[in-house]
């Protein structure tokens, strides 16, 4: 098992590198190509649906296949994904490679987090994930802030195509993992209510991180007129500022309970949102930008460790890909309403969008919480009364 560790990390590191060069040097390439905010709004939403068709769809078959083998498809499948980007030149290709670029993001997204929980079996979940959430995102900002410079010196195309080549070594890597997966008997299966209620919270969420998040460099670099450094920089940071927000998790449990960490994360996330709208300079704007960055990675690993805890291990891909399709349909949603808002009602309203979705998301969060818990606690003093344990 620890060999198991150290490969999953190793290759996680490789992974995450060359995601974070390829994810900051896309919106520029695309920028460079001559494509409107609009355009690049439906592309970066594109990549989002198809990742949460895919995830829906193809997460009860992964419970059937094993998450084990699917992780390592998947991530074969960015690698070769991000590679094509950068080989293409023209728009039409460009949705035919962001939608095999969403079918390997849903697919790791579905199963990376069992590989993870079995690769840390007997541990506190929430912790887990938090903490290698805390690691990856790190990677992926070290990734971020080498592509600065690096797109100075080699182009938007070839820096994209360096982290490719970063991100392929990974799969190589997964080939020696080798775990023992759960499966099911079933390859399709229809989600269970709750499963569906908790997707309706992650599409709330997707919008309200969709509408901002995609265009924040685009932004940064557009409305204050920031070098590439220092825009790579930032994005670097706010990556860094995400993984400190995984780490927050731990500490913020044993100080609060689940739900008071949610909300308490959620609050100062709000003003956050609310606060770039009231930025007339670069360094305000940056630091709502990075606050609202660490504070809303803090909910993500409470309530998939919450739900983990109330499904079947048969059925934790599916879980997964009923998240995912709920947070990348939001974020679809949000990404193209928020390049045609920027385009024809400005920023400020963006922030105010935002703002307002994470609102209701949080508000439907909590109450679906209290419902979960309640009817938890039903099931269990059933058993106590009929005698089963």
């Amino acid at each position: 098992m620890r060999r198991n560790v150290f490969l999953y990390i190793l290759s996680e590191v490789f992974l995450s590198f060359g995601l974070g060069i390829a994810w900051y040097a896309l919106p520029f390439l695309y920028k460079s190509a001559g494509l409107s905010d609009a355009s690049i709004g439906l592309l970066l939403g594109t990549n989002t649906a198809v990742s949460g068709i895919v995830g829906l769809l193809l997460g009860p078959m992964a419970d059937r296949i094993g998450a084990t083998r699917v992780v390592k498809f998947a991530t074969l499948l960015l690698g070769l994904g991000y590679s094509l980007t950068g080989l293409v030149h023209t728009e039409a290709a460009w949705f035919g490679t962001t939608a095999i670029n969403g079918l390997g993001g849903a697919l790791l997204g579905s199963t990376e987090n069992i590989v993870v929980s079995q690769l840390a079996e007997g541990q506190n979940r929430a912790r887990v994930m938090s903490r290698f959430f805390a690691m990856y995102t790190f990677v992926i900002g070290a990734g971020a802030l080498a592509a600065g410079p690096m797109s100075l010196y080699l182009g938007y195309q070839d820096t994209l195509l360096t982290g490719a080549v970063f991100s392929l070594v990974a799969p190589v890597i997964r080939y020696f993992v080798r775990l023992e997966d759960v499966r099911a008997h079933r390859m399709f299966k229809w989600p269970s209510r709750r499963l569906v209620a908790m997707s309706l919270y992650n599409l709330l969420y997707g919008i309200g991180f969709g509408l901002f998040n995609p265009f924040a460099t685009l932004l940064l670099k557009g409305q204050f007129h920031l070098s590439d450094s220092v825009v790579a920089a930032l994005s670097a940071m706010s990556t860094f500022t995400a993984a400190l927000g995984g780490l927050l998790v731990a500490p913020l449990l044993n100080l609060l309970r689940p739900v008071r960490s949610i909300v308490l994360s959620y609050a100062i996330s709000l003003l956050a949102t609310l606060g770039l709208g009231w930025s007339g300079n670069p360094w305000t704007f940056s630091l709502c930008y990075l606050g609202r960055t660490a504070f809303n990675s803090i909910p993500g690993p409470i309530v998939d460790a919450t739900f983990l805890e109330m499904t079947s291990p048969t059925e934790y891909a599916q879980m997964f890909g009923v998240r995912i399709f709920g947070n990348n349909i939001g974020n679809a949603l949000g990404s193209f309403t928020g390049g045609y808002v920027l385009t024809d009602l400005g920023h400020g309203t963006l922030y105010l969008m935002s703002a307002g979705v994470f609102a209701a998301a949080l508000t439907y969060l909590v109450l679906l919480l209290r419902v979960a818990q309640r009817s938890g606690r039903s099931r269990e003093s059933l058993r106590s009364t009929v005698g089963v344990d």
